[in-house]
């Protein structure tokens, strides 16, 4: 959500060249737009939500922070969300990928993996979410 500044009008094509700079990195093995900018609309709240899969051997705080560096002086805002896929919880992960636009795919079988595994994890924990949900409301706590 916005903090400071509204993010630039030509966001969509700073996020063009965003893609290109995902694509060169080698710690970044795919990238995708999620959140409200990924269906195409801009208001004016909107952030900038980026979720990146890295080389696991590049997991680390000083990678994501130099990633984040990387998005705001790309995008040219600091309205920036960034989710790390390696170490991100199912019940978030799920949600990106039900909404995903690909940023970078610099391997592409090693994202169809990802994807498969982790939305058979996420129906998973959507039914036991959603029973506990039930079981919490039903009982008008």
């Amino acid at each position: 959500m916005i903090k400071r500044h509204r993010i630039p009008a030509e966001i969509f094509d700073r996020l063009e060249r965003l893609a290109s700079v995902l694509k060169q990195d080698q710690r970044v093995i795919f990238a995708y737009l999620f959140g409200g900018l990924a269906s195409g609309v801009q208001k004016p709240l909107s952030d900038v939500d980026i979720a990146v899969f890295l080389d696991p051997a590049c997991v680390n705080a000083e990678t994501k922070l130099d990633l984040i560096g990387q998005l705001t002086d790309t995008l040219g805002t600091d309205e920036v969300d960034l989710v790390i896929l390696n170490t991100a919880p199912i019940s978030l992960v799920g949600r990106i990928l039900k909404q995903k636009k690909l940023l970078a795919d610099n391997q592409p079988f090693q994202r169809h993996q990802f994807e498969s595994l982790k939305m058979r994890e996420f129906f998973d924990f959507r039914r036991l979410e959603q029973a506990i949900l039930d079981r919490r409301f039903a009982g008008g706590r």
